[in-house]
């Protein structure tokens, strides 16, 4: 999970960094702008995942 998650968070900054310096034209910065949203949500359910692996270790 860890790899998949820093992964994505590394891609995800990458894509900030292309958006924000402007190196990209409108189209690739909406197609950049919904690739990072998608990579948001796929991170935050990987924490959640991880949340609940903690939850549940906690419980044993």
């Amino acid at each position: 999970m860890t790899g998949d998650y820093e992964k994505r968070m590394q891609e995800l900054k990458e894509i900030v960094r292309k958006i924000e310096d402007g190196s990209v034209g409108i189209d690739e910065t909406i197609a950049l702008y919904e690739k990072g949203t998608r990579l948001i949500r796929e991170c935050e359910r990987l924490l959640e995942e991880a949340e609940l692996t903690i939850s549940r270790l906690e419980q044993e």
